[in-house]
């Protein structure tokens, strides 16, 4: 495996661990949803800015040209995670989830027909087992009395929120598939304007949300902080890059160890309690996103050539 599909396999890994903790940051808040997502985006962007200040890089802002696929990229970023955390408010979890995670999948095919990504049969599996993994992790499959039934439900009256949690998958999806444009440009540079327009999008829905901090204490204050810096600049930044230097159906096989983490949070932190079936999603999407760098071992630890001890 090459330096370089090390460093993103890391990254992607460490991206999903520090999303997992989303929820365990967003219960300490009291604000509306798009709020703690600007706090990610801000965070990003100032952080970013300060560090590429700092290390007297700032002129490489103007140095790379900005493209469609960057600015976009930022925007979908931006408004995918308001609009997820919307969802949630207006529809079920499940349902939420379920289409926020459909975005990997779509980011995927995407990749495979315009950007011609090679997708290779160990990754298909693997991909697949850990959407199921998903399914069951988040209680959307489940047996009862021998009985297999789906959790996914449609209501008129959660219509809107169902619509607004497709909308933040297809909008997740479009971010990590533009993600793997212009290789040209460093991590650091990509990942100031990616926050930058993340906050313009955030910006455009504050128009229609109208959102209100008024009731947000210190305490709330410093929560929000906490959660742009860990969730927004370190698990963002990751994601960054991760998307360049993985494929993104690499990508989107490693991404839904997040579903692992936050149930792990809900476990250790709140006293959330795990299914059966729910432990066996949550092993699924060990299995699957481990499965590649397992493989790639294997082989070459077979590869290796057998020393023969010398004899006399």
């Amino acid at each position: 495996m090459s330096k370089v599909k090390t460093q993103g396999l890391l990254a992607a890994f460490g991206a999903a661990t520090l999303m997992g903790l989303v929820g365990f940051f967003a219960r300490q808040i009291n604000a509306q949803g798009d709020v703690i997502a600007f706090s990610r985006m801000f965070c990003g962007a100032l952080l970013f800015l300060l560090i590429l200040l700092a290390l007297g890089r700032i002129n490489d802002l103007k140095k790379y040209r900005l493209s469609a696929s960057m600015v976009f990229s930022g925007i979908f970023m931006g408004t995918c995670l308001s609009a997820y955390i919307a969802a949630t408010q207006m529809t079920s979890i499940a349902n939420a989830v379920f289409f926020i995670y459909i975005g990997p999948i779509i980011s995927s095919i995407l990749a495979m027909v315009f950007l011609k990504e090679p997708c290779k049969p160990v990754t298909l599996f693997a991909i697949g087992i850990v959407f199921i993994g998903m399914m069951l992790i988040v209680g959307l499959i489940s047996v009862t009395d021998g009985a297999v039934t789906l959790g996914l439900t449609f209501k008129a009256e959660t219509f809107a929120g169902d619509m607004l949690a497709l909308a933040s998958g297809v909008g997740y999806g479009l971010f990590l598939f533009l993600g793997r444009f212009r290789q040209d440009v460093p991590s650091d540079v990509r990942s100031f304007w990616n926050f930058f327009f993340a906050l313009v999008g955030i910006g455009m829905l504050f128009i229609f949300s109208q959102p209100s901090v008024s009731q947000m204490t210190t305490q709330d204050w410093l929560w929000w902080i906490g959660i742009g810096v860990v969730c927004g600049f370190g698990a963002l930044t990751l994601c960054t890059i991760a998307t360049k230097n993985l494929l993104a159906v690499e990508f989107a096989t490693i991404s839904y160890w997040e579903c692992v983490v936050a149930s792990a949070i809900g476990i250790l932190v709140f006293q959330e309690h795990l299914s059966a079936m729910q432990v066996l999603g949550g092993l699924l999407i060990i299995i699957g996103g481990t499965s590649e760098m397992a493989l790639a071992m294997l082989k070459k630890w077979l590869g290796k050539p057998q020393v023969t001890p010398s004899v006399g």
